[in-house]
């Protein structure tokens, strides 16, 4: 660690903003004058990172529990699920699939306690304003309704757990703003709704907003591209507002304020047709679960796939073909009861904390490499069929550094600026809430408090290389770990 901060006032509220998919590489003074004016002033985790797979509800949950899939039990962003009927897989974006879910585990979907059930046993509120997917405002708080708590989405009321939230922005300020990317009204219409309803009224212990841009215009029109650019400097003056309305308030001196990204992207290269690939060796591969499928795949930069069988040698089989494919980035698979992955150069899937039973047997990662875009932007690399996201656009799900680097900064209650390098990543931030306002983190968060925030020297981190591979395939994955934490997936792929 170059430099220590620490929390100089007692914090009696905290505001986070999110920005989805935010690449820190895209934070400058000409284009993000006051994100980069916090970090100057802030403390900044330059080595943050996300969890796997990179996706956007699973970063969420792991963010609102303080930890990984193999403790929450949201896998990926969509998975198949007895709940669901008609043979898709459980799109957690979706009110209705999530409700279904919820009431099939009898109120555990999520499985780990989340900052909302923390806070509301502690006597303290947690209110959430999300201007991104139903199913992503619902993971913040998934017990809001039950606690009392306020959840707004500006999906409408029939989406939100607590409708009276979206009823109360509606009356205060209009109709909600509709329409695809980008999505600038519904960053404006947020930004209204936290900084003019939810600060001076609402006044919840900790605040959450979450902008949907800019991983929504990195996706549909490139990462580097001007109309990025623009999300990008849009969620900016969103984020300005929000930090007038802060440093304007009663609590100014009181408040921790937060700023982190969830993921970042890399550009895509080509889409890859897993499903046609399987199925020219010889597998009934589908996207559906049908009679005859006999291989369930969920599509994306990584991709979920369930042998509905099980037989183990013909596990095996399938990853020895998709081994074969030069699009293959990474395996994971669950272990053995010999504690060794089930198929031969595979790696375990709990190295990366995804080992749940929900998880599919494998996790396949497509290729990625580090070489720029047409843009100039480091990261690349192959997705498959059967997402909505056009060659060229940003994904991310798997470990390519660029999709696994998040950003992540504290400020206010007195902290000190300082970059610095020590290990982190989504599972330690609301730990580092907990910590801050005295309350005990709970067995299932399996992230810590960040020493750098309370003044504290961090434990000494070490990377660990892993290489794992069979026949001409090869894969490496990159942790880091200290004393008490958890393996950090940062980096990893084919060699």
């Amino acid at each position: 660690m170059e430099e220590t901060a620490k929390v100089a006032n007692n914090v009696s509220r905290v505001v986070i903003a999110v920005f989805d998919g935010l690449r820190p590489d895209r934070i400058s003074q000409a284009l993000t004058p006051n994100l980069h004016g916090f970090l100057a002033g802030g403390l900044w985790y330059r080595e943050a990172r996300s969890v796997f797979p990179s996706m956007t509800r699973v970063a969420t949950t792991s963010f609102a529990t303080g930890s990984h899939p193999s403790q929450h039990g949201i896998v990926n962003n969509a998975f198949f699920h007895p709940a669901i009927e008609g043979g898709e897989p459980l799109d957690t974006s979706r009110a209705a699939h999530i409700r279904s879910a919820n009431a099939w585990h009898d109120g555990a979907f999520v499985e780990a306690e989340g900052l909302g059930c923390v806070l509301a046993a502690a006597g303290k509120r947690l209110a959430v304003v999300h201007s991104g997917s139903a199913g992503s405002a619902w993971l913040l708080n998934h017990r809001a309704r039950e606690h009392g708590h306020w959840t707004f989405s500006i999906n409408g009321r029939d989406h939100s757990d607590t409708p009276e939230a979206v009823d109360q922005a509606v009356e205060r300020f209009g109709a909600l703003p509709a329409g695809p990317s980008p999505k600038l009204d519904q960053a404006t219409y947020a930004t209204r709704v936290l900084t003019e309803l939810v600060l001076p009224e609402v006044q919840p212990d900790v605040a959450v907003i979450w902008y949907s841009e800019p991983d929504t215009s990195y996706h549909f029109h490139e990462i580097g591209s001007q109309q990025s650019a623009a999300a990008t400097a849009h969620v900016d003056a969103c984020f300005g507002r929000v930090l007038h309305a802060v440093r304007a308030s009663a609590q100014a001196d009181e408040t921790m304020l937060i700023v982190m990204s969830d993921h970042g992207q890399i550009a895509t290269t080509s889409a890859f047709d897993l499903v046609a690939a399987l199925r020219a060796r010889g597998f009934e591969a589908g996207h559906r679960d049908e009679a005859r499928t006999e291989v369930l795949v969920t599509p994306g930069a990584t991709a979920g796939i369930t042998l509905k069988s099980g037989d183990p040698v013909l596990l095996q089989s399938l990853g020895a073909a998709l081994m074969e494919m030069p699009q293959t980035g990474m395996l994971f698979c669950r272990a053995g009861e010999d504690g060794e992955p089930v198929i031969d150069g595979a790696f375990d899937r709990a190295l990366v904390g995804a080992d749940h039973s929900r998880a599919p047997d494998i996790y396949w990662v497509g290729r990625s490499c580090e070489k720029a875009d047409q843009h100039g932007l480091a990261g690349s690399g192959i997705y498959t069929t059967g997402v909505n996201v056009p060659v060229g656009g940003g994904m991310h799900g798997g470990l390519n550094p660029y999709e696994m680097n998040t950003l992540l900064a504290f400020a206010g209650a007195g902290i000190a600026a300082a970059h610095v390098n020590d290990h982190a990543n989504l599972t330690d931030i609301v730990p580092t809430v907990l910590a801050a306002l005295g309350i005990d983190r709970p067995a299932s968060m399996t992230g810590l408090p960040l020493d750098a925030v309370f003044g504290k020297q961090a434990p000494e981190s070490r990377e660990t290389r892993h290489e794992a591979g069979a026949g001409e395939f090869r894969q490496y994955l990159v942790r880091a770990a200290d004393s008490g934490r958890q393996g950090i997936p940062l980096r990893g792929g084919r060699i």
